[in-house]
């Protein structure tokens, strides 16, 4: 299984030292201000930030408080006294991505920015491994807050389950409470039924080319890739599967582009070079011509099939594509709003939360744009749990960003704020602020498809900066400004770790089982959340 950050993007620009920039505007959003200017006790919390990359650390931190701890490697010992794989295994930072610092650095911004703390743990979860050592360092480091703007395209069947889960299910055990980004995959997913026909081909849909889900690539030389999973994921990590699918994609004319036909194996026996554990085809299908454009023809498209291998599958069996890119969004020479470079046309547009962020007890956070990730989650629950309509930060370095990734991060600085006003703040207490206060359900896709339509033209395009996470494609370096200053989200843990069963989360409210609408947040002012916390609700 492969690392997926909640951002997924981020330019390969040379390290800087900056700031938030708008960090008064920010909490006065978040409504932190003036009900939260003051709160006591911020420098007593700890906040773990893990991610994959913190370039521009150093020792020297203006941006962070001065007590930060950065982990990139466990030390062996530590490795081999809490059983987190083998010891001389290490894998670093990722190269040029500086996504975990500027996460810290939101949080750091919306608690107040004070020198003294809170206090951040800086934790190397580069890959399913390094997050179950990070996640163990911050239960011995006794952190409050964990902060993960990641999701995993493996490692769990969307319900909630998996190893990855499982892992977060040790923090939670800790009373860490655990804020999750939902992720980028909006309008990038098709789920549905495991339907092989007599030729072993599986049934995606009812009519048109049954057995093909379809994608334009509408640039050159761009590497696109499609994961193809299936929900016979357990907890623990490795059980392997004796259920086998395998993976084909072919161009309009038929011809064969890429394959993906790893045999699936059982714990009973290592895997071999084409074998695997994981109930998971990837292919990466590097330098993909761009589609025709010929109007009116949906049948000049890239086609995903999948054939049945062996195996029981039943009923009760779903499985997932995930359609992603290189290549960030584009205007077409004639002008006009920018494009996304792959358009999956048979996109299910739902079923779009990968893990962790389907664990029932992750306050999961989306963002307003229709590129944030949408449930419902594979066993029916909504989510994520809430959004942040403007998630927009300004670096005093001139760069923006945005999206579900810095969503998470604002919250995880309110949350922060919250537990610093009132200790006792569990999680039960944020799921019920998110999904029982009287808030108006708001249209997600409609609400921002008007946005699009009234959105002026560009006015610049800037190069070789941050790009937003509003889209899922790697090294992208551009950013499209608006007139208004809004930007187009299309652009672009000595101690015994206990293990014990889930508790069963509480049912959202009757009127939001829709899984088309989701929550914007609203801070309860801090008497509010004093009654909340001393109901116990």
């Amino acid at each position: 299984m492969s690392f997926a950050s909640a951002v997924d993007i981020w330019a390969q620009v040379p390290a800087r030292v900056s700031r938030v920039a708008n960090a008064d505007q920010l909490r006065k959003r978040l409504g932190l201000l003036p009900d939260y200017a003051m709160v006591r006790r911020v420098e007593d919390l700890k906040v773990a930030v893990l991610d994959s990359g913190f370039e521009g650390i150093g020792p020297d931190r203006p941006y962070l408080p001065a007590n930060a701890v950065v982990v990139e490697h466990y030390d062996p010992a530590f490795v081999r006294a809490f059983d987190l794989g083998d010891p001389e295994f290490q894998k670093g930072f990722e190269p040029g991505n500086h996504h975990g610092r500027e996460m810290a650095q939101i949080v750091w911004a919306v608690t107040g920015s004070r020198p003294a703390g809170p206090k951040f743990f800086l934790l190397n979860a580069n890959g399913p491994t390094m997050l179950r050592r990070a996640i163990c360092r911050a239960i011995v480091e006794h952190v409050d807050v964990i902060l993960f703007s990641g999701t995993f395209e493996g490692g769990g069947n969307g319900d909630g389950h998996g190893p990855i889960n499982r892992a977060v299910d040790e923090a939670l055990a800790a009373g860490i409470l655990w804020i999750n980004a939902a992720g980028n995959y909006g309008r990038s997913v098709f789920q549905g039924p495991v339907r092989p026909l007599p030729d072993g081909q599986l049934r995606f849909k009812e009519k048109g080319d049954i057995a093909a889900l379809r994608f334009r690539n509408h640039l050159d030389e761009n590497t696109v890739t499609v994961t193809l999973t299936w929900n016979d994921y357990r907890d623990a990590e490795d059980a392997g599967t004796d259920k086998d699918l395998d993976l084909f994609v072919e161009d309009w004319t038929g011809r064969l582009v890429g394959s993906a036909t790893k045999k699936q194996v059982t714990w009973e026996r290592d895997a071999g070079p084409d074998e695997t554990r994981n109930p998971r085809e990837r292919l990466v299908l590097e330098d993909l011509p761009a589609s025709p454009e010929l109007p009116g023809r949906s049948d000049v498209a890239y086609r995903v099939r999948a054939r049945w291998k062996a195996g029981r599958f039943t009923p009760k069996d779903r499985l997932r594509v995930l359609v992603t890119a290189s290549k960030p969004p584009y205007v077409a020479p004639g002008g006009g709003l920018p494009r996304e470079s792959v358009e999956f046309l048979d996109a299910s547009r739902q079923a779009e939360i990968f893990p962790p962020a389907d664990h029932p007890l992750v306050l999961t956070v989306g963002d307003g744009s229709p590129f944030s990730s949408i449930g419902p989650t594979t066993d029916g629950r909504p989510k994520p749990d809430t959004l942040l309509d403007d998630s927009t930060i300004y670096f005093t370095d001139g760069t923006v960003s945005g999206g579900s990734s810095n969503a998470a991060a604002c919250f995880a600085g309110l949350v922060a704020l919250m537990k610093a006003v009132e200790p006792g703040l569990k999680v039960s207490h944020l799921l019920w602020l998110a999904r029982s206060e009287p808030h108006a359900l708001t249209p997600r896709e409609p609400r921002y498809q008007n946005a699009l339509e009234t959105t002026p033209p560009p006015r610049a395009v800037v190069r070789d900066t941050t790009i937003m996470d509003g889209v899922r494609p790697l090294n992208a370096t551009s950013l499209t400004i608006f007139p208004s200053g809004r930007m187009l989200r299309s652009l672009a843990p000595e101690t015994t770790v206990a293990r014990v069963d889930r508790p069963v989360a509480p049912p959202p409210p009757a009127d939001e089982r829709s899984t088309r609408y989701a929550r914007p947040w609203r801070t309860p002012s801090r008497s509010r959340l004093a009654d909340i916390v001393r109901l116990g609700r």
